[in-house]
């Protein structure tokens, strides 16, 4: 097991989400959005290397999209088709509807509910899933499972998940995923079967984040906010989320990051329109975001944040 002692961790995954391995089912391809195949993605991986170097005095640790694949099914190893695995992640560890389990949740904003990705204004989605998934796993006399995901934080989400399972007469004995906390990693520890992941990040690490959520239009990006009218998300860069709340970004460098963002975002969407041969309006993606029209361009959207961040700095 790796162990990472201190700075910032940041994990690799928008390539797979582009690519249609995401939550929430959008295959950007089959919508008409070409997903660039050459060195478009590595270029911007540099440039938030960089970003975050810089920031953090090179105390960064980045894993990679094959690194995150061979932790997370690595970990599960023990009890594939030993024991029914429910994953909370569709990102590295592909549901197959028989060994493997898909539970579509994630948290609110402030709040201790769990909302659906897909249906993220059901407010009763996640409890029906996972009651159907009992009575399921029940009907194949199964009334021991084992969680698991891409990272275990806090671990709240998976406690929340724990305590619904239970109430629908499942156990939940074990935990799987490529990265822990040492805080989730001792909680879970109590567990029958225990925890298991393939990188541990000790108490002196700052925090844990996925690279998706620096990025505009990609699925499962930022955090998601219930306003009065619906659920919208915010990636964690202005003017759409906070980076110092959400990413430990220090306040001194969060306009530059945030606008760094822009500039990342904004080369990924110029090459995927370009390569799609058309116009692509906010609407089309996969999310609502918040502070934005559906109705206008992505690429003029971020160009006009771009230029507004520009003329605050001079």
């Amino acid at each position: 097991m790796r162990k990472i002692k201190d700075g910032i961790v940041f994990s690799n995954d928008i390539e797979r989400i582009l690519r249609g391995n995401n939550a929430i089912n959008f295959d950007y391809e089959e919508r008409g959005l070409v997903i660039p195949k050459d060195n478009t993605i590595d270029v911007l991986r540099d440039s938030f290397r960089e970003d975050v170097n810089r920031i953090f005095n090179n105390k960064v640790s980045i894993v990679e999209e094959n690194e995150m694949l061979a932790y997370l099914f690595g970990s599960i190893l023990d009890v594939y088709r030993k024991y029914p695995i429910v994953s909370l992640d569709s990102v590295y560890l592909e549901p197959d509807d028989r060994d493997i389990l898909f539970l579509d949740c994630t948290r609110l904003n402030g709040s201790k509910d769990l909302v659906s990705r897909i249906r993220p204004d059901d407010d009763g989605s996640v409890k029906r899933q996972i009651r159907a998934i009992s009575e399921r796993l029940i009907k194949d006399k199964n009334r021991r499972i084992v969680l698991a995901d891409d990272v275990v934080f806090s671990g709240s989400v998976l406690k929340s998940v724990s305590d619904e399972f239970k109430k629908n007469g499942i156990d939940v004995v074990g935990v799987r995923s490529a990265i822990s906390t040492r805080e989730g990693y001792d909680f879970f520890s109590r567990l029958p079967l225990g925890i298991k992941c393939g990188c541990l990040l000790e108490s002196d690490v700052i925090d844990q984040i996925c690279e998706r959520d620096f990025y505009f239009g990609v699925a499962q990006s930022g955090i998601s906010i219930k306003r009065e009218d619906r659920v919208y998300k915010a990636p964690y860069f202005e003017p759409y989320g906070d980076p110092v709340e959400r990413a430990s970004i220090p306040s001194d460098y969060s306009d530059t990051f945030s606008r760094n963002c822009i500039v990342r975002s904004l080369a990924l969407w110029k090459r995927i329109e370009k390569l799609s041969g058309r116009e692509i309006l906010v609407r089309d993606l996969p999310e609502v975001i918040q502070n934005t029209n559906g109705d206008d361009s992505v690429v003029l959207e971020l160009s006009k944040r771009l230029e507004r961040k520009r003329e605050i700095s001079r």
